[in-house]
């Protein structure tokens, strides 16, 4: 059961979450313990609050409260030092019958990781100190068998939901899922026209099956959220809209509004930078729109674009609050970002995760994904790479000095991140 808080009930929650931090971490009590958690806390505040069943969602990529994971991300931000990362989109596989125009994945090349490696990384990256898996494909679906094995090694002290097309689901695979542990799945749907999300992704009858598996999961009580890559073409369509209505009719909990990247596919698309400051505009308002007191029966927007804010929590790729696995074991900063660090195939994840930690000390205001697309673009021109990512040996001659903005003041606020 999914729906939406706003107002004093809102209001009430957060107070409720916020007694309760500070009883659990009493011990812990300090001036700036007390400054940091408020702050911390009230930076969700501007979202919608979902309730998941007896869980509140304060943001989609933020465990539920009161969950053991919930707990986890508290302690990775306020009491670790340096704070741990929260959430990490883990590819289990490349596989997929779709196209989508977007993908970040379509220059990824090499062989999927085996199951041993898989569950040897994901045991990794708990300890790490993540609390939100957010696995995907390709199709995660089609490796079901491995999926299963992977929501068998994490415990409660990770919350994980699944990113699917809404291909190759079942209501038992879902089941089977549920009971595994995870929480939630991302369907993607990004146009609320049949035939133009079916072109974009280019499969007819896509649409359909979109919202199939989204009534599944209101059938069976399970988390669910829609992805949606809107064009600026499709904002000036008035497709959003569109978009939240199928959501809320469908009872999702969530749309994730995600922003057009220069990445994988889309890398040498230079018509998104021209339409950057327009679509940033939009879905500012958009994103206030639908988590206001205005529309108490829409689901949550959370949109990368709002969250990366410079006065939010600006860029938060390179492990400082999210990283990527792609499905052949490389590590990178963020799905967004076409940079290796190394691959778990060769090298324990605890270096090549230390290393890539070097480059990313403090949190900064610069949308790497943005400011960083033309010079990967320029390193693989360079380099004569026929895929992606860049690997780490050309990935260091940008990395070693590239400009990442201004800290990001949120965190100055809250006193982390400022002695590593």
């Amino acid at each position: 059961m999914q729906n939406s808080k706003v107002g004093i009930s809102k209001l009430l929650i957060y107070i409720k979450i916020g007694i309760h931090v500070l009883f659990k971490y009493r011990h812990q009590l300090s001036l700036k313990f007390l400054y940091s958690a408020t702050t911390l806390l009230f930076a969700f505040y501007h979202n919608k609050l979902i309730k998941l069943n007896n869980t509140y969602k304060l943001h989609l990529y933020l465990p539920a409260y009161p969950t053991r994971a919930f707990f986890k991300a508290v302690e990775d931000k306020l009491l670790s030092n340096p704070p741990k990362p929260v959430t990490i989109v883990y590819s289990t596989t490349k596989s997929c019958t779709y196209k989508c125009q977007h993908c970040y994945q379509r220059l990824d090349k090499g062989a999927d990781l085996p199951l041993d490696i898989m569950k040897q990384t994901v045991k990794a990256i708990s300890d790490a100190g993540v609390c939100f898996l957010n696995i995907e494909g390709g199709d995660a679906f089609l490796r079901f068998d491995e999926l299963c094995a992977i929501l068998d090694t994490v415990d409660d002290s990770v919350e994980t939901w699944v990113n699917t097309t809404g291909a190759n689901v079942s209501k038992e695979k879902l089941l089977t899922l549920k009971e595994k542990g995870m929480c939630g799945l991302m369907v993607s749907i990004h146009s609320p026209i049949a035939e133009e999300h079916d072109k974009f992704v280019g499969v007819e009858g896509a649409f359909e099956l979109a919202k199939q598996t989204l009534k599944l999961c209101d059938e069976i009580n399970l988390g669910s959220a829609i992805n949606t890559v809107l064009e600026y073409d499709k904002i000036k369509k008035n497709e959003l809209p569109q978009i939240m209505d199928l959501a809320k009719d469908l009872k999702c909990g969530f749309v994730q509004l995600i922003h057009p990247k220069r990445a994988g596919i889309w890398l040498e698309n230079t018509e998104l930078n021209k339409e950057d400051n327009a679509i940033k505009e939009y879905v500012e308002k958009a994103h206030k729109h639908y988590n206001g007191f205005k529309t108490p029966k829409y689901p949550a927007l959370p949109a990368q674009a709002e969250e990366e804010h410079p006065e939010k929590f600006g860029c938060t790729s390179g492990a400082i609050d999210r990283f990527y696995i792609g499905a052949s074991g490389e590590i990178q900063p963020c799905e967004f970002l076409n940079l290796s660090f190394g691959n778990v195939k060769d090298e324990d994840f605890e270096i090549i995760f230390k290393r890539m930690r070097e480059y990313f000390k403090t949190p900064c205001e610069d949308w790497l994904c943005a400011t960083q697309s033309g010079a990967i673009y320029e390193l693989m021109e360079k380099h004569n790479l026929e895929k992606l990512p860049i690997p780490y040996e050309y990935t260091k001659e940008l990395v070693e000095s590239w400009d990442r903005g201004k800290p990001t003041n949120l965190y100055k606020k809250m006193g982390l991140y400022q002695n590593e």
